[in-house]
C-alpha cells in the first residue's frame, strides 16, 4: 500500500510581483498581487455546484449579476437547482444568444453534461427558465470562461479582459471546438486572471495564455499548474477538491477522463472514488485539514479592512486503497 506524507501540499507559485505587478497601485491594494506574493493556495476555492446555467447577457452589468431585476426568475430557479449562473459577454450585439446548460451526473462523472440553445436576445430569459427541461448530450464542445467582471473586482477588470482579449485573438488557436466567453464573477477574485472550463468544470488562477493551452489540451507538465488549481466544481466539498489535486498530480492529465465522486468520512478523513474507462475502480483516501486561516483581500481597501477569511487546506497520508 502507498503511502505519500503531505501529498497534496503542493510548492508555492514563483511570485511575480515586482514594478510591473505591484501589491499596491495608486488607487489602493491588488488583490491579486497581494495573494500572489503570500503564496495563497487557490484550492477548494472553486465552488461547488450540481450545475450552471451560461447566458449571454448584455453589458453592463451590476457588481453581482443575480441582482438584475429581468433576471430575477432566472436566479430563484438557479438556486433552487443548486447551480451557478454565469453571464457571457455577447459575441455579437443584437445577434443570436447562446443559453447553456451544464450539469453533474448524480453518482459521480467525468465531466459535465450540457444543453444548448441559441434564440433571439429577447428570448433568453424564457429560455434559461426551460433549458432545465433539455435533454443532456456530451459533445466535444469547450467552453473556456474568463473572468472579466470590472464592476466586481479591479483585478479580473484587468488581467481578466487582457487573457481574454489575447485568447479571443485567435479564436483557433485552443482548437476547433474551444470557444472562449468573457464572464460574469467566477469567486475568487484575488486569483484573477481566473478562468473556468467546462464540460471538465475545472477552475483555474493566476492564468495566462499557456496555461490555458495546456489545461485545454490536457497534456504538458503540471508543476506549474497544480499551484493555481482551485478545484473542479463537481466534486462535494472543498476538502474533496484539495483530495482531488492530491490524486491528479499523482496520476496526471488523465484522471480528468475518469468519473470520480468524493465524500468527507469524518476526522478530516476525506476520499475520492475514481473509476476509469474500462470499468477499474480506485479509491483515494487522505486527511485533509485547515491549515491557516487566510484573510480574503478586496482591491483599493487596506487589509486590516478585510473582515472575511478563508481556510487554506492541506493535504496528508495520501493513500490508494
Amino acid at each position: 500500500m502507498r503511502r505519500s506524507p503531505r501529498a497534496g501540499k503542493v510548492p508555492p507559485m514563483a511570485t511575480s510581483i515586482g514594478p510591473e505587478n505591484p501589491v499596491h497601485s495608486g488607487s489602493g491594494l491588488l488583490c491579486s498581487s497581494w495573494a500572489r506574493e503570500q503564496h495563497v493556495d487557490p484550492i477548494g476555492t472553486a465552488g461547488c455546484h450540481r450545475g450552471y446555467l451560461l447566458i449571454e447577457w448584455p453589458l453592463p452589468w451590476p457588481r453581482e449579476l443575480s441582482e438584475d431585476p429581468a433576471l430575477a426568475r432566472v436566479v430563484a430557479l438557479v438556486r433552487s437547482a443548486g447551480m451557478r449562473l454565469q453571464g457571457l459577454v455577447p459575441v455579437l450585439a443584437g445577434g443570436p444568444s447562446h443559453v447553456i446548460t451544464y450539469r453533474w451526473p448524480a453518482n459521480g462523472g467525468a465531466r459535465f453534461e450540457r444543453a444548448e440553445l441559441v434564440v433571439d436576445p429577447v428570448e433568453v430569459v424564457a429560455a434559461a427558465l426551460a433549458i432545465l427541461d433539455e435533454p443532456l448530450s456530451a459533445d466535444e464542445t469547450v467552453d473556456v470562461l474568463v473572468c472579466t467582471h470590472g464592476r466586481r473586482d479591479r483585478c479580473c477588470g484587468s488581467l481578466g479582459t487582457a487573457l481574454a482579449q489575447e485568447l479571443l485573438a485567435d479564436s483557433r488557436q485552443l482548437g476547433e471546438d474551444v470557444r472562449v466567453w468573457r464572464t460574469s464573477h467566477t469567486g475568487g477574485h484575488r486569483f484573477a486572471a481566473t478562468a473556468l472550463v467546462l464540460p471538465q468544470g475545472t477552475a483555474w488562477a493566476f492564468c495566462d495564455k499557456a496555461a490555458v493551452a495546456r489545461i485545454v489540451q490536457g497534456s504538458g507538465p503540471m508543476d506549474d499548474l497544480l499551484p493555481r488549481y482551485r478545484g473542479c466544481g463537481g466534486m462535494a466539498s472543498p476538502a474533496v477538491q484539495a483530495l482531488e489535486r492530491a490524486v491528479l498530480r499523482e496520476v496526471g492529465w488523465s484522471l480528468l477522463a475518469m468519473s470520480r465522486r468524493g465524500a468527507e468520512l469524518g476526522d478530516d478523513r476525506t476520499e475520492l472514488v475514481v473509476e476509469d474507462p474500462s470499468g477499474e475502480r480506485v479509491v483515494w483516501e487522505a486527511i485533509v485539514r485547515v491549515e491557516r486561516e487566510v484573510p480574503v483581500p478586496s482591491c483599493g481597501l487596506a487589509m486590516e479592512l478585510s473582515t472575511k477569511t478563508e481556510p487554506q487546506l492541506v493535504v496528508e497520508c495520501l493513500r490508494r486503497r
